[in-house]
């Protein structure tokens, strides 16, 4: 009776523990990535009651007698069937088609790594065997972001390991070289602001002057053929008034041209300067050329004092030649200011291009060598490969490389253990990626598609391969095994109370 009675504990312990793997299941029917389990069971201990005998001349051999003591649990499997790929167009869900593990780490050896921190910009290469550095784990959930420098990590910030791009890091001398060039750009942009309000100016300042010399021409004529020498008539008047305004305009021209050549002065100090000229020629190599350093070869010396101050009267005509050099000034005014916008899209240019010489640079290939993937904040547009190149658009429009996500292969995938966050880790019957053991190394990760290894979706995520119909199904055998297991304790207790009772 003892025997049946702890033969069904064994069994209702086994179906609780085959309900509790049934139930992780089913809690994560929609867990990206996820693998499901199952259970299975061998018999126990049995109990030899007799041996086996061979045959003799006169008699047959007796088989062994044995009771069974229950059952126990023979193994918890993983089942790594890929699961069905979920297409969501998100440029960072990546799905294993195939076979193999998306290698993500956290780092335990900083000086290993040339990694991004603070104001300090690294490479993004390992230093020597890949697990010297990093902690390794790995995963089929494709979910990936980007941090804030750039990396590709997973949801739970795990940095994702593969080649990484080819990336240059700018030197302490091109950083100086740099800042020494937008310092003398920073110390001339008063001087440009003050050159172009000036000369927005004393340009409406010009065209005024012009209106007013033409109307009191226009008036002088008039006056002239129709009035002279009357000076009482309406046309005198109308002269007369044309002449104040001509008077007062030329005024206020004559002020703003002082205030001009004043300007324009500065103006071109600062632009042969030599926190300027001198700064732009050391980043140059060479004696600059161009619209930054370009000179107004015609400023005007004096603007005013060549105009007549003709007075009303048939003798004061203005001189034919006064409109003419007005139409020059107003000619030359603008050509100013054509080269003045040349030279502040110059001087935009100039800054890019020294801005540009204290940022890493990235090319259109792989290093070869194993680290981080990064992204450059800037980029305009970035895409994953089906083998895991990982490619964006830099801000000048030209395509580089970021790097490669590759794939990690195990020989036995169902000896890896599970850490939770939809992560495993490598154990003893897993089978190592390190072949050589020598650390593990980037010709140890495959590339993806490639001997064997799963190729990469992007665009889409692997869902979990739980089959709920499966599930349900073996929870009703779990269920009724459980209750025919209680049977059986149930009934031998029974059993014992009538053996109980046969004394009164």
């Amino acid at each position: 009776m003892l025997r049946s009675l702890y033969s069904g504990i064994s069994g209702m312990k086994n179906f609780q523990t085959k309900l509790d793997v049934i139930g992780n299941n089913i809690a994560n029917v929609n867990t990206y990535g996820f693998k499901k389990s199952r259970t299975t069971f061998a018999d126990l201990v049995n109990q030899q009651i007799s041996g086996a005998s061979a045959a003799t001349q006169t008699q047959a051999g007796t088989n062994p007698q044995q009771i069974g003591l229950g059952s126990k649990i023979n193994s918890i499997d993983t089942i790594h069937t890929s699961g069905s790929t979920q297409t969501t167009s998100r440029t960072l869900d990546v799905a294993l088609a195939g076979d193999g593990f998306i290698p993500v780490a956290t780092i335990n050896d900083i000086s290993k790594i040339n990694i991004d921190q603070g104001n300090q910009v690294g490479n993004n290469l390992i230093i020597g065997a890949i697990d010297g550095a990093v902690d390794m784990n790995y995963t089929r959930s494709g979910n990936l972001y980007l941090d804030d420098r750039g990396y590709l990590v997973t949801a739970e910030g795990m940095l994702v390991v593969g080649e990484a791009g080819q990336k240059t890091v700018p030197t302490a001398q091109a950083i100086t070289k740099s800042q020494n060039a937008l310092n003398g750009i920073g110390n001339f942009t008063t001087p440009f602001g003050n050159m172009t309000t000036s000369l927005e100016d004393i340009s409406k300042q010009a065209n005024d002057l012009m209106n007013v010399y033409q109307e009191y021409s226009d008036a002088q004529s008039n006056y002239n053929k129709n009035e002279a020498p009357t000076t009482n008539g309406p046309l005198y008047n109308v002269m007369v008034s044309s002449y104040n305004a001509l008077t007062s305009v030329l005024g206020q021209f004559n002020t703003a041209a002082t205030g001009f050549n004043t300007v324009a002065t500065g103006f071109r100090t600062s632009v042969n300067a030599p926190n300027l000229n001198g700064a732009v020629t050391t980043f140059n190599n060479a004696q600059p050329t161009g619209a930054i350093v370009k000179e107004f070869t015609t400023i005007v010396n004096s603007i005013a004092g060549t105009y007549p101050t003709a007075g009303p009267g048939q003798g004061n005509v203005v001189p034919n030649n006064t409109l003419t050099q007005m139409n020059d000034l107003i000619s030359t005014l603008n050509n100013y200011m054509v080269d003045l916008e040349k030279i502040g899209q110059g001087v935009v240019n100039f800054e890019s291009l020294a801005s540009d010489l204290q940022d890493p640079k990235f090319s259109n290939k792989l290093s070869g060598d194993a680290g981080l993937i990064q992204i450059p904040l800037d980029a305009q547009s970035f895409s994953i490969g089906p083998d895991g190149t990982v490619t964006f658009v830099n801000k000048k429009g030209e395509l580089n490389l970021a790097g490669q996500i590759r794939v990690a292969m195990f020989a036995n995938p169902g000896g890896l253990e599970k850490l939770g966050g939809n992560l495993f880790k490598q154990t003893a019957n897993s089978g190592s990626i390190d072949k050589n053991n020598n650390g593990i190394q980037l010709n140890e990760l495959n590339i993806a598609g490639q001997d064997g290894a799963a190729s990469i979706i992007a665009g889409a995520l692997e869902m979990s391969n739980v089959d709920l119909s499966e599930e349900f199904t073996e929870m009703i055998v779990a269920q009724r095994g459980f209750q025919s297991n209680t049977k059986i304790i149930t009934t031998s207790d029974e059993i014992l109370q009538e053996l109980m009772g046969l004394k009164r």
